[in-house]
């Protein structure tokens, strides 16, 4: 009973890279706008060990993309749901990266794992943008303007 208790108290319990510190780049201008991309994905936990791969790979690829200004993954410990956060300079350096070779192979080889996506892209400026996941997480909750792959 007690390890039920542990594991169900656990339940919510999530991991993440470090969360970006926005003010360690200078902004180009006062108003200067970024794109904020959020992701929601629930992933089959049978297959987990590839998207897991893929994921590392991809995370290990973000300080060499372009026009990239900050990056976070995050997972559940012990569920099937994880997150990314990514902040592009402008929507060039996003779709550049999303056409990159390495996330590209990523989407197709974890592909079997992911039971559903979860996406939002914002442009905010610099100011705005959230100072810790709670924050991140909040725009994804609100329908409008969100795009879900899957289930």
């Amino acid at each position: 009973m007690l390890l039920f208790l542990v594991l169900f108290g656990l339940g919510g319990c999530a991991i993440s890279t470090p969360f970006p510190n926005w003010g360690d780049k200078p902004p180009a201008t006062n108003e200067e706008l970024l794109v904020l991309v959020l992701t929601r994905i629930v992933v089959n936990t049978e297959q987990r060990e590839e998207f897991d791969r893929q994921t590392k790979r991809v995370i290990d690829s973000m300080l060499s993309q372009p026009g990239l200004i900050g990056y976070s993954a995050r997972r559940e410990l012990f569920g099937n749901q994880g997150w990314t956060l990514s902040v592009w300079a402008n929507d060039q350096a996003r779709a550049d990266f999303v056409r990159s070779a390495v996330h590209q192979e990523a989407i197709a080889k974890s592909a079997p794992a992911i039971v559903n996506i979860e996406l939002k892209r914002l442009t905010v400026p610099r100011e705005k943008l959230p100072a810790n996941w709670t924050q991140a997480l909040a725009p994804l909750n609100d329908p409008a303007d969100r795009r879900t792959y899957g289930q």
